[in-house]
């Protein structure tokens, strides 16, 4: 899924620049942006760290839609680490406002998480203080703070009066809690985003989901196409090339979406890297290209005549605009795709980590004055696919609506043991999977009622509206070496290990489903009715399924086996 920061490009480029200098047009008007994320990294905060890595690229691509057009800058500050400074409250700021998305991106990847005392109260001061917020009274200066132990206990400075400075500076502080809503904890994190008129979200940080497309495996070779055409010039260029490529693969080791949503933040306004390529230096009209010395060259550029050099740098930018006008048009397919996804997620989507972010970000900026340029293109639309002809059709589509919000019971993911098979419906779509059955699968199993991981009580039936979702993967032996759609879901591969050998999840292979009515409902089995649904999202069974009935008229808790 769920957009991302260098010096932007101040004017147009140099596709009608030719060996004599030329004039340039003004730049566009634009408006300053600071971003402060304050992320909180004891021990237990991987999954939040790892959805930052994630979602750094789709935020500032949202940011990218904006006009007028925004100079963003991002800063990056962690608390709760026992190796930071006592004295500080166990806050460090990694790297103050930059336009440098690269650095921003390297920070997070530098990061390990490490028990300690979370105060939010110290981070946002430090972040408030320490910071170089814009002096542009017309600036958008957003703070986010994000974390899972309560915010106020902190033993020098409360949240109250930290959020009131902010705001009184004109820094929006948003708060998101790591938890439930319902959480004793949470309304102090609430309160945070109220008193600086920011927002309030909660997310599952261990219960990401990320949404892959077609898009983008293309998008990632464009990302590569993209680096040819850099002219690296000064004494660090060489780093800084290498620091971007790094980067790249960063995000490809996270899975396909972190790679293409990077590519869509490299071909967008806000990635610039002036201070080092000549061909986004040569687009702010006072920059000097006869100034650049030989010595500040690579090699094989340094017997090339200013003009030489001239149509190098411009034939370069050419090429670049060609590549992303392609990231442009693949970019606004992938975008339609995602959105149609995240409603199929309902509820689940609005917790999640990106989600909280953007919501956050488009309603401050309207509120600003900045407003979105384009709407992504629609999708197009998908051959429609036929369920099951079955009554509980209805009743299995919503009882599974959102399900990503239910109790994972299985914590991580197991093997099935059973050998379980499903129908296939009649047209000629995906269907659940390459066997039809769930034996052997990997899988994960969410339920809706759940005494924390423990759903079924011995002696006592389930309750009217209990709804288990087994959610299936083909299994690929071996450790996971390369991105699957298992991993893209979730930002990290789904591994198991069964008599010593080593396996992990690969593509989807649909959902396995019991729902409970009232025991009398005519036909179900006892109140309960089975559901089959393949990796499209057609319903392939529902109702008194025969072979689901042999397999669980043998559990003794009513027709739940618990977890085996």
């Amino acid at each position: 899924m769920i957009r991302t920061l260098p010096t932007l490009a101040l004017a147009s480029l140099l596709a009608a620049q030719g060996p004599a200098p030329t004039t340039v047009s003004s730049p566009a008007p634009q408006r300053p942006i600071d971003l402060a994320i304050c992320l909180d990294i004891s021990g237990s905060m991987d999954g939040l760290l790892n959805a930052a890595r994630q979602n750094l690229w789709a935020v500032v691509n949202e940011l990218a839609t904006l006009k007028p057009v925004p100079t963003l800058r991002v800063a990056l500050l962690t608390y709760g680490c026992s190796a930071y400074d006592a004295e500080t409250g166990w806050v460090r700021v990694d790297t103050g406002f930059t336009s440098d998305l690269d650095t921003v991106s390297q920070k997070l990847f530098e990061l390990t998480t490490n028990g300690g005392d979370e105060y939010v109260a110290r981070v946002v001061h430090a972040a408030v203080e320490q910071l170089d917020w814009s002096k542009d009274p017309k600036a958008l200066k957003l703070l986010f703070v994000a974390g899972n132990e309560a915010a106020t206990q902190d033993p020098k400075l409360d949240t109250a009066s930290q959020s009131k400075a902010a705001i009184e500076k004109g820094i929006v502080v948003n708060a998101i809690y790591c938890g439930s809503p319902t959480h004793a904890d949470a309304p102090g994190w609430r309160e945070v985003a109220k008193l600086a008129d920011g927002t309030f979200a909660t997310i599952e940080q261990d219960n990401g989901v990320v949404i892959a497309t077609p898009f983008d495996g293309q998008l990632t070779e464009l990302s590569a196409a993209l680096n040819t055409t850099y002219v690296p010039y000064g004494k660090e260029a060489g780093v800084w090339a290498q620091n971007q490529e790094r980067q790249d693969s960063n995000a490809a080791r996270l899975n396909s979406v972190a790679a293409a949503q990077r590519c869509q933040t490299k071909a967008s306004s806000l990635y610039s890297n002036a201070g080092w390529d000549l061909v986004d230096a040569c687009s702010d009209p006072k920059f000097k290209l006869e100034d650049v010395k030989k010595e500040d060259l690579p090699e094989n550029l340094r017997a090339m005549s200013l003009d030489q050099l001239r149509e190098h740098v411009t034939a370069q930018q050419k090429k670049r605009a060609e590549l992303k006008a392609k990231v442009e048009e693949l970019g606004k397919q992938r975008d339609a795709h995602v959105q149609a996804e995240m409603k199929k997620l309902g509820d689940a989507g609005a917790r999640l980590f990106e989600h909280a972010v953007l919501e956050s970000v488009r309603q401050q900026a309207e509120a600003k004055g900045f407003q979105r340029q384009v709407e992504p293109a629609p999708a197009p639309e998908a051959p429609a696919a036929k369920d099951v002809d079955s009554p509980f059709v209805p009743v299995v589509k919503e009882a599974v609506r959102g399900y990503a919000q239910f109790v994972r019971v299985t914590g991580s993911a197991r093997v099935a043991p059973t050998l379980c098979r499903a129908p296939t419906s009649p047209p000629p779509l995906a269907r659940l999977s390459k066997a039809g059955k769930h034996g052997g699968k990997v899988y994960l199993l969410y339920a809706r009622f759940a005494d924390g991981l423990e759903y079924v009580k011995p002696g006592e039936p389930a309750k009217v509206g209990q709804t288990l979702v087994k959610e299936a993967w083909e299994r690929v032996d071996g450790p996971a070496a390369d991105a699957t759609e298992a991993s893209q879901r979730y930002g990290a591969a789904l591994e198991v290990e069964e008599n010593g050998a080593k396996s992990h999840a690969g593509d989807a292979a649909g959902l396995f489903v019991m729902h409970k009515l009232a025991a009398g409902t005519p036909d179900t089995d006892g109140g309960w009715i089975y559901a089959t649904i393949d990796r499209t999202g057609v319903v392939t069974g529902a109702g008194r399924m025969a072979s689901c009935i042999r397999c669980h008229e043998s559990a003794t808790e009513d027709r739940q086996f618990g977890l085996r």
